[in-house]
């Protein structure tokens, strides 16, 4: 399971409430689609078919997010549990409904369904004009338009909660293409790397009000990062995030939940990744048992065949060899297997610091590692009458026919 704590936005001034007259056509257009098309990918593409540049495309789905998505109070402070992104922006179009973690996950789901670059930023926000940090986590959207990375804030766009802690929905236009050095004035991301700034606000900075970094330049290479990230194991990528994060101030309760959040990331990777290396060699176990067993079906039916001297129904040379070769091969490619899979799972330690996890790896080590002493055992019983029946086979083939039924088993 995956763990989702994006929460609630609070109170925030809406000023530009009319939209803007430059998208005026678009945003009437986009405000809502026929009531057949049920589907993202058929939602998002209606809206954005017939346009052509991209930040009118980006504008046609987040007028389309803001108008029909309704904040859902009740889900804040929620513990929500999914399988997956698509199950959340599933639940998040059927039921219309979600807090800031759905609406930036649906608005990124529907960028990659017409080929916009688009990330989900996690954080935490301030209002400009106030001191006090908000007490929950907040999720937020970047998109790559001409080569410039830009923010749009689905949730503070679609409504506010008021004084009382309802819901309004009413649209504000201040949160559409916000460029990296306005947002970072109220959003500020856990990782600093996706404030897109060459010289990152920190974390102390924020806190103090200071900004005078945004107007020095400076030489943090956040394109170069992103890209990197793509080819790093996922271990190592959040151990980056952690060190990005610890650099830059833990000043507040919500970023030092988000760097435990990302320890046991970490802490979950290594046991999944623990956990896959047990059930691959577990498959090899289970593949070698399977191929000691058939060959010991094929020495099973030779046995068969030789009880009855070979009659009834006469069995050639030619099934004879099949039989005796298939039985060999069968059995030594199971033990061989079996021998390599004990050797892997004998190296195979898990690295985490997890107690139960440290417990549960060791339970099933002890116990694979016990099913294969005993299929050792089952080999020592077994394999001698292969090599004898291997050997008899082998004799009674060279030997001339009218001679055979004198050549001795032993």
């Amino acid at each position: 399971m995956t763990k989702y704590l994006y929460l609630l936005l609070l109170l925030f001034s809406h000023t530009n409430v009319l939209g803007n007259p430059k998208y005026a056509k678009i945003d009437e257009q986009s405000k809502s689609v026929p009531d057949s098309l049920k589907t993202p990918v058929e939602i998002a593409e209606f809206l954005t078919s017939k346009l052509k540049n991209e930040d009118e495309k980006v504008r046609a789905l987040y007028i389309w997010i803001t108008h029909n998505i309704q904040y859902d109070v009740s889900q804040i402070n929620g513990d929500f549990h999914y399988n997956s992104y698509d199950q959340m922006v599933r639940e998040t179009i059927n039921t219309r409904k979600g807090i800031c973690g759905h609406y930036a996950q649906l608005f990124h789901h529907m960028c990659k369904i017409i080929g916009i670059e688009s990330y989900v930023i996690s954080g935490y926000t301030r209002q400009l004009d106030f001191d006090e940090i908000s007490e929950l986590n907040h999720a937020w959207n970047a998109v790559r338009i001409n080569n410039q990375y830009l923010f749009i804030d689905n949730t503070f766009a679609a409504g506010y909660v008021d004084d009382r802690g309802d819901y309004v929905n009413e649209f504000s236009d201040d949160y559409f293409l916000i460029s990296p050095k306005e947002l970072i004035k109220t959003h500020v991301p856990f990782d600093p790397v996706w404030q897109f700034l060459d010289n990152p606000v920190n974390n102390v900075d924020f806190k103090n009000k200071d900004f005078s970094k945004l107007n020095i330049v400076g030489d943090f290479d956040y394109k170069d990062t992103i890209s990197s990230m793509i080819g790093l194991d996922t271990i190592v990528r959040v151990r980056k995030r952690i060190d990005r994060i610890k650099k830059s101030g833990i000043t507040n309760i919500l970023i030092r939940e988000y760097l435990t959040e990302s320890e046991q990331q970490i802490e979950n990777h290594r046991y999944g990744n623990w956990i896959s290396s047990y059930n691959n060699i577990k498959k090899m176990v289970n593949n070698a048992k399977d191929q000691i067993n058939m060959g010991i079906n094929f020495d099973h039916i030779f046995i068969g065949y030789m009880n009855k001297r070979f009659r009834n129904p006469k069995i050639d040379d030619e099934q004879i060899k099949r039989t005796i070769e298939k039985a060999n091969l069968h059995f030594y490619q199971g033990k061989n297997e079996l021998k390599k899979s004990k050797k892997l799972l004998n190296e195979l330690e898990y690295s985490g610091e997890n107690l139960e996890n440290s417990k549960s790896a060791k339970k099933y080590k002890q116990e694979l590692i016990d099913f294969i002493i005993e299929l050792e055992r089952h080999l020592l019983e077994v394999e001698p009458s292969i090599v004898r029946n291997t050997d008899y086979a082998n004799r009674y083939l060279k030997k001339w026919k009218l001679l055979r039924p004198w050549v001795p088993y032993e």
